[in-house]
């Protein structure tokens, strides 16, 4: 990916916040005869040490997962908050842009056993039903041979990242006067993208006045 050095962000912390927060990313990889192939999917997003781990699952009837037996090589991408940045927001001059937060995770993957798969979905299943008043469990689901059934029809895996990219672009190459026009504009909107970007901006901007 391309990072000018002024949206790079590499501290491990803030990669680790970005992709738990934006966990329903898009894995690629590369077929038999170099097509790549893409797949969105709910990730587990864990961290060892300095090792960070990502773990999904893929569909049995995709026959992406068998791209992972001959070549273990992979790519995701954790897509943030974005949005389009108009130039009459700015008080200087400038062109019309788009400001984004992404990470892409690069790694080596490992396909599960049907033991290793059955714990990922019980652990990604409780993350998300953590929230619910009355969460979801297999074992009182009431759906006969629930755990069999399903193991015959997906397949987990886990990526070794090995190495990751962090791009935070938001307007850090404008004023603060321009960043204080663009985070009014964006105020004005109802989108959710345009507030979290606009948050963000607001954030950079104390920051700044902190360094003063």
């Amino acid at each position: 990916m391309h990072i000018p050095s002024t949206f790079k962000e590499d501290d491990p912390t803030k990669l680790l916040k970005i992709m738990q927060e934006n966990a329903f990313a898009t894995i690629i990889t590369n077929d038999s005869d170099g097509l790549p192939i893409a797949t969105s999917l709910p990730f587990l997003i864990k961290q060892k040490n300095d090792q960070f781990i990502l773990q999904a699952h893929f569909a049995k009837a995709n026959p992406q997962w068998e791209h992972l037996e001959k070549n273990k090589q992979v790519l995701v991408i954790f897509n943030g908050p974005h949005c389009y940045i108009s130039p009459t927001w700015y008080k200087t001059q400038g062109v019309p842009t788009w400001n984004y937060v992404t990470v892409h995770a690069y790694g080596s993957a490992t396909l599960f056993d049907s033991k290793k798969t059955a714990t990922l979905i019980e652990t990604l299943s409780d993350k998300y039903e953590a929230t619910i008043a009355t969460p979801w469990k297999a074992h009182n689901s009431g759906i006969k041979n629930y755990a069999e059934n399903l193991l015959d029809h997906i397949i987990g895996f886990e990526i070794t990242v090995q190495k990751l990219q962090g791009k935070v672009k938001i307007s850090q190459n404008k004023t603060d006067d321009d960043l204080k026009s663009v985070v009014k504009a964006l105020h004005q909107s109802s989108s959710e993208q345009e507030l979290k970007i606009a948050r963000l901006i607001q954030t950079q901007l104390k920051k700044a006045t902190n360094n003063e």
